[in-house]
């Protein structure tokens, strides 16, 4: 399985999450004041969007990597990987 975000969805996404964050979270003003500098600076089309969603998409790919399991050849016969740790 391969899940690769684009720019913007990967920017729908952080709104969302951002938006869960700052509804469902207590935060003092200067927290709250944080999280919304933090997510204006990831505008859609922004560098730091763009590299936002490079790295969610790496993160993405090491989660669906650990949790797939892959036959690998051992001694003649295959095992899954988690047979192989």
């Amino acid at each position: 399985m391969q899940i690769i975000l684009e720019a913007d969805e990967a920017w729908s996404v952080m709104t969302l999450v951002v938006a869960q964050l700052l509804d469902g979270v207590e935060l003092s003003d200067g927290g709250r004041a944080a999280v919304r500098k933090w997510r204006s600076d990831r505008a859609d089309g922004t560098a730091k969007m763009i590299g936002l969603a490079e790295t969610m998409n790496e993160s993405l790919g090491n989660l669906v990597d650990e949790q797939t399991k892959k036959l690998i050849r051992r001694k003649g016969r295959y095992v899954s990987t988690a047979e192989g740790r």
